[in-house]
């Protein structure tokens, strides 16, 4: 069975788990694979084990052996916000109501079922929520707003800041060398 696309972006914040190393030992033959799949995911088995310099067969069971050990988690297309319509990017942060189990949940799953949320973030400190919310401009924004944030249970005050430019997006993670 598949998993639903709110199962799939829940997995991206576990609760309560620290982080932890990779349960595989990554050495530099894996990590130079990792820094090329992260530029270019779709590159050939054939060009990418040139590039590393091992036989085909051996690259693509050390790329099986990363998927497996969960280091590669999926492979995805990046896609252009501002090509699809949805150039306008708004930081939230958000202030629950005496935030609890429940309602820290309730809220999640209501973020989480919203496709123009591209990031909800629990976090430390005064704000209980910060998200990363796309629109097609500001009146898209201000709908959204009075759907999802006014009228959200627990929701006690949020602040939008709109993203004026974006002078640095990677998806790209440090692979120690």
């Amino acid at each position: 069975m598949k998993k639903s696309t709110a199962s799939k972006r829940a997995e991206s914040f576990p609760k309560g788990k620290p982080a932890v190393a990779p349960s595989v030992a990554l050495d530099e033959i894996d990590k130079r694979i990792l820094q090329t799949l992260q530029t270019d995911a779709l590159i050939a088995n054939q060009v990418l084990a040139d590039q590393i310099g091992l036989s085909p067969p051996a690259c693509l069971k050390r790329v099986r052996r990363l998927r497996g050990a969960g280091v590669i988690k999926r492979t995805i297309s990046l896609l252009s916000a501002e090509a699809l319509g949805y150039p306008l990017l708004t930081v939230v942060r958000l202030k629950l109501d005496g935030p609890t189990e429940a309602m820290m949940h309730t809220f999640e799953t209501r973020m989480m079922a919203s496709s123009r949320v591209m990031q909800c973030m629990l976090i430390a400190g005064d704000t209980d929520y910060i998200l990363l919310v796309r629109s097609r401009d500001v009146a898209h924004y201000q709908e959204f707003a009075r759907r999802m944030l006014k009228v959200a249970p627990g929701v006690r005050a949020y602040t939008s800041e709109i993203v004026l430019a974006l002078t640095k997006s990677t998806t790209e993670l440090p692979v120690d060398s």
